[in-house]
């Protein structure tokens, strides 16, 4: 008890006291967190369409080489020539000074280019190097390139590699070339740059922690990256690659990162930006470690506040609950204290004052109640008619007088009394069932049909189901009543009474129709009002007593409608609970 005391007031101390300093740093790390990732995305887009344009430059390197050396009839042919004949003319010479000196300069101008080959198909397998001059593959260290391009066979194309060479038996060189292949195995233009100036310039443009810039060629492989020792799986560069977005998350094998991409349409690489959430969300998640510390630090004093309150109005509550105990068992007089020193003592002082009182005065109006339902139930049950049992007797009267002793119209009207009788008079407050209800009204219009001499008839429409329903007794005699004396009796020719039941859903809903004379307006209105009035009524006696027993028996659950037209008719239409058997 003590400990379950201490749990709630201290989730009552806790939740307001961390409740918002909760909501506010969770609030305050994600919108910083969505803040940083957006203004992130947006630097690391810039970075890579700045990185993007810098190595489109250099690409263009190749389409204003191969303009000078292929797209230049002359220089082509004269190149050609020096290519494929052991000498060369003056004019051809001419041609292969400027395009040297050309290549030359441009590589020596341009700290990204390593160098420049130029093939044309001659027999003696030369090219043009802006290392060396004319060379001859057989007695060049670099072949790599001359076998790659070979082997391909297909339309002029341009394409990427980063290669290792050894240029020079004592040195390794790293390389990225771009071969452009003018003609299969017939003319190319190669362009070696360095990937180490290209690397150094993502190193130095890189803005956060642990940030990885990457260029992937049209194979999505590496061709430059900011970090060396930076590598990714086959699988982690395609899914990069075909990544529909330019924004998202990775998971890695060193944790979750946030990927941005630039895309080429023109040479098909992927400018890429790697930043681990570690270093991009370091701001976010310092707020939320904030958030963590203060959030303990407020649980921890909510936790000395509330071991001190509990242990201070404990004894008090402990007394108010011994109190009420006592109360309930009657097992010791309550006294109240003698001054009022908290609340506490005020709420004993009351409790000492009204307990007792309240549960007896309860106690007595819950019997009353009771009793009161049931007296009122017995009284509506008993209001039968008076004019309807004196003018039957009556009628039995005169039948008796003109016939003989044996069984004859008087006797039968006497069975039906006394069935109807024994029905009302028998236990009240018990359901029946529909059947039996139904039974009791055929008896009451075999007694009217007699006395009126067949001046009306009567309809039942109902499935078979519904006899084995439940429902409250006397509730169908009173409304053909209303029907007969306030209808139908005053009808000149045949009346008609149609009594309709059915289930709708979980409701009950009962339809008394005749076609009798028919109710005014104003006097359908008093009629209506009389049914939400507690007063006794004057006239239709049986329905009003009917509309009291049924919000007795289903309170406000229920629907009592009257409709009429003067010379058309009424109807009852009753909507209630459906009654099973043991409701």
């Amino acid at each position: 008890m003590k400990e379950r005391y201490f749990i709630k007031h201290l989730a009552t101390f806790l939740i307001p006291l961390m409740f918002p300093l909760l909501i506010l740093g969770s609030l305050s790390f994600f919108t910083t967190q969505h803040s940083m990732k957006s203004d992130i995305n947006q630097s690391s887009q810039r970075l890579l369409l700045q990185s993007k344009q810098q190595l489109e430059m250099i690409l263009h390197e190749l389409d204003t080489l191969k303009l000078a050396m292929y797209q230049n009839a002359k220089v082509f042919n004269d190149l050609s020539t020096v290519l494929q004949n052991p000498s060369y003319t003056y004019e051809s010479s001419q041609s292969y000074q400027i395009i040297s000196s050309y290549i030359y300069a441009l590589t020596a101008s341009k700290p990204y280019i390593h160098s420049i080959y130029f093939y044309v198909e001659n027999p003696y397998n030369r090219f043009i190097s802006s290392l060396n001059g004319l060379s001859e593959i057989d007695k060049f260290n670099d072949k790599e390139w001359f076998e790659d391009f070979l082997a391909y066979e297909g339309a002029p194309a341009t394409w990427t590699s980063r290669r290792t060479t050894k240029l020079y038996e004592f040195e390794s060189t790293e390389l990225v070339t771009i071969h452009n292949v003018i003609a299969a195995r017939k003319i190319g233009i190669f362009l070696n740059i360095r990937p180490g100036y290209i690397e150094n310039l993502l190193r130095n443009i890189t803005s956060f922690d642990g940030q990885k810039l990457l260029i992937l060629d049209e194979a999505n492989r590496i061709l430059f990256s900011s970090t060396s020792s930076f590598t990714l799986s086959d699988d982690e560069k395609t899914q990069i690659a075909e990544h529909p977005l330019s924004f998202f998350d990775m998971e890695f094998a060193g944790g979750k990162v946030n990927v941005t991409k630039v895309e080429s349409e023109q040479y098909q690489w992927k400018y890429v930006s790697i930043i681990p959430h570690a270093s991009l969300y370091e701001a976010p998640s310092r707020i939320l470690s904030y958030t963590i510390a203060f959030a303990c630090l407020s649980f921890v004093g909510g936790l000395l506040l509330t071991y001190y309150l509990t242990r201070r109005n404990y004894r008090q509550l402990l007394a108010i609950t011994s109190l009420i105990r006592s109360a309930e068992n009657d097992r010791t007089p309550l006294s109240s204290p003698k001054k009022v020193k908290d609340e506490y003592s005020y709420i004993i002082q009351n409790m000492v004052k009204h307990f007792i009182e309240h549960r007896y005065i309860q106690t007595q109006l819950s019997e009353k109640k009771y009793k009161l339902q049931v007296m009122e139930l017995l009284a509506l049950q008993a209001q039968i008619n008076p004019h309807f049992l004196y003018n039957t007797l009556n009628s039995i009267y005169w039948e008796s007088v003109g016939l003989t002793g044996k069984p004859n119209r008087a006797s039968e009207m006497i069975e039906d009394l006394s069935d109807m009788l024994s029905y009302s008079f028998s236990n009240p407050t018990n359901r029946v069932t529909w059947d039996e209800e139904i039974i009791n009204t055929v008896s009451y219009i075999n007694i009217q049909k007699k006395r009126y001499r067949e001046k009306f008839d009567v309809i039942f429409e109902f499935d078979e189901e519904i006899r084995q329903l439940h429902t409250m007794k006397l509730l169908l005699q009173p409304l053909v009543e209303n029907a007969l004396y306030h209808g139908i009796k005053e009808k000149e020719g045949l009346g008609l009474i149609k009594i309709k039941i059915g289930v709708r859903g979980d409701k009950l809903r009962l339809i008394v129709i005749d076609n009798g004379v028919g109710i005014s307006k104003a006097r359908l209105e008093e009629v209506r009002h009389s049914l939400r009035d507690t007063d006794e009524p004057i006239r239709h006696i049986g329905l009003i007593n009917t509309n009291k027993r049924l919000r007795l028996m289903f309170d406000m659950k229920y629907d009592f409608q009257i409709k009429s037209k003067p010379g058309l008719g009424t109807a009852i239409i009753i909507l209630m609970p459906l009654l099973q058997d043991g409701d």
